[in-house]
């Protein structure tokens, strides 16, 4: 839960003739134990799959994947900015990253791990901007995340791996 330590001195001087105002001095001290730190984050045990080179091209061009990809590379860093933004914007990039799946990789299996990674990324958006959530929530949050991200990577890569599979059978001997 939220340990907030709140001190306050209030230190109010006056002079016996009233001619001098009163000063005033405040310090607050807040120690916020569910903030999530890059080293917290460096601490999830996932497996992460990077693009493979001949997928590389397709993805670059896909816009909505790479806004995507920099909010994970942000998040890695403790940065969540993205998951603080306009509700609109969020959502905006949201569709687009399922309406705008360039037809290489368009197919079912991808489709269902974008769907996978979109239910994630507001799930975590909920996680992060809710005050309640607590640090070990905040911490699955990021690794469901990441490991949806990763799990779309893979299956782009394998896409492109069976594509290039030369396989002859039987029936065309």
């Amino acid at each position: 839960m939220k340990h907030i330590i709140i001190l306050a001195f209030l230190i109010i001087l006056s002079s016996c003739n009233n001619k001098s105002n009163s000063s005033i001095e405040t310090s607050v001290e807040v120690n916020d134990s569910t903030k999530i730190t890059k080293e917290d984050i460096s601490k999830i045990n996932f497996i992460e799959y990077g693009i493979d080179n001949k997928a590389r091209v397709t993805l670059d061009s896909w816009e909505a994947y790479n806004i995507v990809y920099r909010a994970i590379e942000e998040v890695k860093q403790g940065d969540f900015k993205f998951f603080k933004t306009d509700d609109q914007v969020f959502i905006t990039i949201l569709n687009d990253l399922e309406t705008t799946i360039p037809e290489a990789i368009n197919s079912e299996s991808i489709n269902a791990r974008i769907l996978i990674l979109r239910t994630k990324l507001l799930k975590f958006r909920e996680i992060i901007n809710l005050n309640t959530s607590s640090k070990k929530e905040k911490l699955i949050g990021v690794k469901e995340l990441f490991q949806s991200f990763s799990y779309v990577t893979l299956q782009i890569n394998k896409k492109f791996e069976k594509e290039a599979q030369n396989i002859i059978k039987p029936d065309s001997l």
